[in-house]
Parts: structure tokens; C-alpha cells; sequence
């Protein structure tokens, strides 16, 4: 095989490669009526090297904490300062379990040691370790409606792209080294 072959199906792997770690990204229809013991399980096993992005595919998206109140929300939770019912800042702001605080019907992750806000996204972290689980930040679930659709996806990790780079660089190098002409003068 030649150099020119090689380099072209190398350049044509790490393309590949790359193709499909985003086709990795995974869907998940998350619950508001599901409390934290019973967050949806991702099935994802996290690695503290990878890089994972959060992204909720339709961030108009809402869903309601109970049916007493308008306490409806995007996957960031109701704001501290919304009306509720149109007479004043609301009392469903925040809430604080666990030892965590964040917004009342926020879309909120847990590895096996601690919460993360989600939100609408996209949200891309890494360090995160153990079983992920997703779920709606609330302390009261009965009452609770709607569903946010989450994508996760592990982010190529910088040694892809440096493959794809090395890749490139070799289809540029085959392409230069077939370009040039050998010409041979007889005198």
C-alpha cells in the first residue's frame, strides 16, 4: 500500500471516528414526578477523564411544580422572583436538600458524590464519577407535571483530535508528495 493510501485511510478513520462519537449521544425523557431516590438512571457509568455535555434538546420546554399554583418552569427552575399567581415574588424559588440548593424545577444531575445543575444547557462537565442520574429538582413530587428530553454525550477527548489533526496532515503530505513531478534530463 502506499504512503498516499495510508495517509488517506487514516485521515478517513479519525473522520470516522469522530462521526460517531456524536452519533454516541444518548436521548432521555426526564419526569418531574419522580423524586431524587428514583431519578431517571442514565445507564451511563462516568468516567473522571471523559468530558460529558448536558443539552436539553427544546429549552422552551416546561414542566410544573404542583398543581396549586402557576409554579411552571424551562429545565433552569422557576426564578426566586417570579409572580406567583400574579401577587409577588413566589416562595418556590429555591430549595435546599441534601445540602444542595438549586431552583425549584431545575433539571439537576447526580454522580456517586454529588448534585450538578443541568439547566437548559448546554452544560458540559467532566470529574464526574459513578452512575449518572437525572431527575427534577423538588422536594414535594405528587403534584408535579411535565418531562424535559435530554441528550448526553461524551465530548471526543483531546487525543481524537490529535489523531484527526495527524490524519490531515498526512492526506495533505500524500497529496504534496503526488503533485510533484519527477522529470529526468538526458544529455
Amino acid at each position: 500500500m502506499t504512503f498516499k493510501a495510508i495517509g488517506a485511510l487514516t485521515g478517513l478513520s479519525v473522520v470516522a471516528a469522530l462521526a460517531s462519537s456524536d452519533a454516541q449521544a444518548t436521548i432521555y425523557t426526564v419526569d418531574a414526578i419522580n423524586p431524587v431516590s428514583s431519578w431517571l438512571d442514565t445507564g451511563i457509568d462516568a468516567n473522571p477523564a471523559t468530558t460529558y455535555d448536558f443539552t436539553v434538546i427544546d429549552p422552551s420546554t416546561t414542566w410544573s411544580a404542583g398543581a396549586t399554583a402557576s409554579r411552571t418552569s424551562n429545565a433552569n427552575g422557576i426564578n426566586p422572583s417570579t409572580l406567583i399567581n400574579g401577587t409577588g415574588p413566589g416562595t418556590y424559588g429555591q430549595e435546599t436538600m441534601l445540602g444542595y440548593t438549586f431552583n425549584f424545577g431545575a433539571l439537576v444531575g447526580e454522580d456517586s458524590s454529588r448534585f450538578f445543575l443541568i439547566g437548559t444547557g448546554p452544560t458540559t462537565l467532566n470529574g464526574l464519577s459513578g452512575e449518572i442520574h437525572v431527575g427534577y429538582w423538588d422536594s414535594n413530587y405528587p403534584d408535579n407535571s411535565g418531562s424535559q428530553t435530554l441528550s448526553i454525550a461524551a465530548v471526543p477527548e483531546t487525543s481524537t483530535w490529535a489523531m484527526l489533526l495527524a490524519g490531515l496532515a498526512g492526506l495533505a503530505f500524500a497529496g504534496y508528495r503526488g503533485s510533484r513531478k519527477s522529470v529526468t534530463i538526458t544529455v
